[in-house]
């Protein structure tokens, strides 16, 4: 666990830094300098090509997560596994051309009335959704060469640093809209450029397949794998990303603006779930091949502990002050309060059940994994259709907290049944009993008039309160010797 815990806390911390960055943004430069409805042109935009990008690399990253311990040889440049991969995302680049050249029509259709600004720009979805594709193609691989942070610091830090300097730039005229989201594109591509100069310099792969060792391994398992895991990611990306599309088709961009803003608090728990995938999919992967099913179950159980502490300290603190954190933004904003507290508690219940995808998909039974994605996509899609028109964008907020606690509990189940693994113990029972009491105290603090000076004085009572808590419930006692009381 060593290497995962040191990988993890560089991520994490590299992460965190670009969550800064990203609430800077959103919270003091975004809102004021973009309006809700272009503000939600972005938001839509990389949703949709997200979406047709989880299609486009036709199931390459899974591929790699799984199958890359199979070809990994430093000396033989991975038997020319860099240049299969890529044959991957060209492939699908043509394939998805053509059925949205096909369909076209019909997509403009749905989002002419109420989202005019996205049809506008619908031409920019393909080469965006490409660039997206050969990016996380990109990434699987320089995460299954257990090199993670630099991936966390484009992602995290360096796009969204650009991100800011061209809507600086649109704010005083220096650019229009049109260019802004061409830049905004080009962003994302230069973060392919980067990525492919840094892996050809820590691994100088080889486009020249060993086409022997690729027929010993089995071309059709492994394409017959990606093209199943093609519908596996695409239900899993869909569920992320349907809310926008969504919210885009029954009402105006300014709310999918609003809505994505909103839900991007509650993305902060889910972040240290994210940084600790990045090093421990590679691992487990590595750990089915060889059979060492105890790793496993200690990373899944380790997962969860770690992952529930801190989801709940995020959990307490940001609905504790989610009403001052939006008075900050201009008014519109302000109605995202509700979509905000439902999208941190959905992600505290994701956070805490570990690393559960990784441990399904990259075992035998990935096929059960692939089965309840495609049927929860469905299922989101039906219980976003009823209640967007019902409540808005609480609805849609709802919707995808609904679709992902029955995907994590029918997970837990199947991990259960078939590995016989069950990650929760004591110590989660006394998590959730600090987050109980935490949130009794944070909720009995009095708000200032100030709003900063309010979530100042919240977060420190209960991070005070968590601290405590934990340290004298014993619940991390391999960290109790950096910190003694004195008798």
């Amino acid at each position: 666990m060593s290497t995962i815990k040191k990988q993890s806390i560089r991520n994490t911390i590299i992460t965190y830094l670009g969550v800064v960055i990203g609430f800077v943004s959103l919270l003091f430069i975004q809102p004021n300098l973009l309006k809700p409805e272009e503000l939600g042109l972005t938001k839509i935009l990389i949703a949709a090509a997200s979406l047709i990008a989880t299609i486009l690399p036709l199931g390459v990253s899974s591929v790699t997560t799984k199958f890359f311990p199979y070809f990994r040889n430093a000396e033989k440049k991975h038997h020319g596994y860099f240049g299969f991969m890529l044959l991957f995302p060209l492939t699908g680049l043509v394939v998805c051309g053509i059925l949205m050249y096909a369909f076209k029509n019909l997509i403009i259709q749905q989002y002419i009335h109420q989202s005019y600004l996205f049809t506008h720009y619908f031409h920019l979805v393909l080469p965006f959704a490409f660039i997206i594709g050969v990016n996380m193609t990109l990434n699987a691989y320089c995460s299954s060469l257990f090199k993670t942070s630099v991936i966390s610091f484009f992602e995290g830090i360096v796009s969204r640093i650009l991100f800011i300097i061209i809507i600086v730039f649109y704010y005083f005229g220096w650019i229009d809209l049109t260019q802004l989201m061409y830049l905004y594109v080009c962003i994302y591509l230069l973060q392919v450029i980067a990525m492919v100069i840094y892996i050809n310099t820590i691994d100088k792969p080889s486009l020249r397949i060993d086409t022997q060792f690729l027929k010993s391994v089995g071309v059709n398992k492994l394409v017959g794998f990606g093209l199943l895991l093609t519908l596996t990611n695409f239900s899993s990306i869909g569920l992320k990303h349907l809310d926008s599309i969504m919210i885009g088709k029954y009402m105006n961009l300014d709310y999918v603006g609003i809505f994505a803003l909103a839900s991007f608090i509650g993305l902060v728990i889910e972040i240290p779930l994210s940084s600790l995938e990045r090093i421990t999919n590679p691992k487990i992967a590595q750990a089915w091949v060889n059979k060492d099913t105890e790793s496993i179950r200690k990373i899944y159980s380790q997962s969860v502990k770690y992952l529930m502490l801190i989801g709940g300290i995020l959990l307490v603190g940001i609905t504790a002050n989610v009403n001052e954190l939006l008075s900050l933004l201009p008014e519109p904003y302000h109605q995202g309060a509700m979509v905000a507290v439902i999208a941190c508690i959905g992600a505290f219940l994701n956070v805490s059940t570990g690393v559960n995808t990784s441990i399904l998909f990259s075992s035998e039974k990935y096929i059960y994994g692939t089965y309840l994605l495609f049927m929860l996509l469905i299922t989101a899609i039906l219980l976003n259709i009823i209640l967007i028109p019902l409540y808005g964008i609480i609805g849609a907020a709802l919707a995808t907290v609904i679709s992902s606690i029955i995907y994590n509990a029918l997970k837990y189940f199947i991990i259960l049944k078939n590995f016989n693994m069950q990650p929760y113990n004591q110590s989660s029972l006394k998590i959730m009993m600090v987050i109980v009491l935490s949130f009794a105290v944070a909720f009995s603090i009095p708000s200032f008039s100030n709003a900063i000076v309010s979530i100042l004085i919240k977060s420190s009572v209960i991070t005070l309160v968590y601290a405590v808590s934990v340290y004298v419930l014993n619940i991390i006692p391999e960290y109790h010797h950096y910190i003694k009381w004195k008798k």
